[in-house]
Order: C-alpha cells, then sequence, then structure tokens
C-alpha cells in the first residue's frame, strides 16, 4: 500500500525529531502530519517506526480526519509486518494509549501471540513504580476481548491496586472468564468496603449475568449498594 515510498538512508535523530514534532501537531492541517507519516514509513528503521506510533499520543481538532490518520497509522504498521512488532512493543510499555496500537499487533501476530505479549507488558507495567493508573487500565481494558482462563491470577492481582479504576477494569476483565471467576469478585466485593465504585460495579455484573452469591449470601445482602437486592435463590438482581 505505502511501497512507493521505499527510502535508501537512514535519519538522522534530528530529522526523526522534526518529522514527530510535525506528526504530532495538534493545530495544524492534516497535510504537514500525513506527509510526516510518509516520510517516517519511508525510512523504515525500529526508531522511525516507534516515531511513528507517536501520532497515537495526540488527537487533532478535526474527529473525523483523526481517526482516519490513525488508521492510516494503523496500516503502514500492518504493512511493516513482523519489522513493527518491537517498535510497538515497546510504545506500548512507556504509552497509554494502547488501542489503535493493539489493532495493529492484532493483524500482525496470532491470537495467542497477542495474548502473551498483551501479558508480558501489562506484568511489565505493574511492576513499574512510574506507571500511571491510566497505562494499567488502558492495558487491562485491551485484553477484555482476549481473555483466557490462564490470564486470571494475572489479573487478580490487580484487585488490591491502589487506584480503583485499575480494581474496576480487572473486574470487568476477570468476568469476561466465566463462572471460576464469581468467588474471587465477591471476595473483591467484600474487600472493597471504602470503595462504593468497586462494590456497584461488581453487583452490576452479577446482576447482568444473573449470578447468585451461593456461600456468601449474609455478608453480600447486608453490603449491597442502593438499587440491587436477592431474589430467594440468592441470584443478584436490579430493583
Amino acid at each position: 500500500m505505502f511501497g512507493f515510498l521505499t527510502g535508501s538512508s537512514g535519519p538522522t535523530p534530528k530529522q526523526i525529531g522534526k518529522a514527530v514534532k510535525r506528526l504530532t501537531e495538534t493545530h495544524g492541517e492534516e497535510g504537514p502530519r500525513i506527509e510526516a507519516a510518509e516520510r517516517l514509513f519511508e525510512w523504515d528503521t525500529p526508531e522511525t517506526t516507534l516515531a511513528l506510533l507517536k501520532r497515537f499520543t495526540m488527537s487533532s481538532r478535526v474527529i473525523t480526519q483523526d481517526i482516519e490518520e490513525k488508521r492510516m497509522i494503523v496500516e503502514m504498521l500492518v504493512e511493516k509486518s513482523e519489522s513493527a512488532i518491537e517498535p510497538i512493543l515497546r510504545f506500548m510499555k512507556t504509552h497509554q494509549q494502547v488501542d489503535w496500537p493493539v489493532q495493529a499487533l492484532a493483524r500482525i501476530v496470532s491470537k495467542d501471540e497477542l495474548v502473551r505479549h498483551l501479558v508480558d507488558i501489562i506484568e511489565t507495567v505493574a511492576e513499574s513504580e512510574f506507571a500511571a493508573p491510566e497505562h494499567r487500565v488502558s492495558l487491562i481494558r485491551a485484553v477484555h476481548d482476549h481473555v483466557t482462563p490462564e490470564m486470571a491470577p494475572m489479573l487478580e492481582s490487580f484487585l488490591d491496586d491502589a487506584d480503583d479504576d485499575v480494581r474496576i477494569a480487572a473486574v470487568d476483565a476477570l468476568i469476561e472468564i466465566g463462572d471460576s471467576t464469581r468467588e474471587t469478585l465477591l471476595e473483591a466485593f467484600l474487600a472493597a468496603e471504602d470503595q462504593p465504585r468497586i462494590r456497584r460495579r461488581v453487583a452490576e455484573l452479577f446482576a447482568d449475568r444473573g449470578w447468585a452469591v451461593k456461600g456468601y449470601r449474609p455478608k453480600i445482602e447486608e453490603s449491597l449498594p442502593d438499587g440491587f437486592a436477592l431474589n430467594a435463590k440468592g441470584v443478584l438482581q436490579r430493583r
């Protein structure tokens, strides 16, 4: 698709920096941004591919155009195929804007490889004391369509996170595994005594699925959020 832009020599750091500045210009016209993206694509080195990904860190003023440009970057990454994998993974480990990179990666590698990469990145970010909660949230949400039972221990580790949004993202991912996570989520509900948002989210998900609270009824019943109740069978329902 973009093969006509093949280049013959590598760029200098100054050239890459200049291209990135044009690529991420929020208020300018789309022409210079697209030209900068094509130049980075043409240079075709790991560093310029990583620089190309920086388009995902900003949004231009015209939403429809912004989406089209990001789709274009995804297509460029997909065309690079395996050579884009390492830059994509590097980007995802240091930037919280992972939705578009995951789309590209999902078209380059197999589903099993994608899951392995996502789990590795999540664990790496979780171990970093400098990672923002938003980064953890975006990565956990990125695995929602790819959750497997084997991922449960990793996701459960986020149920003790200091940030409520991270915990809620983990709850949302865990419930996709199915009924085997029921007790884990009920334990998370009870542990969230001072986190009403977490209790409400667990209650919403149980009500949506018609799940019972067997083995936990007395404790759950006395701590249900407003708007929820248990029926005679112990199934959590909205009032």
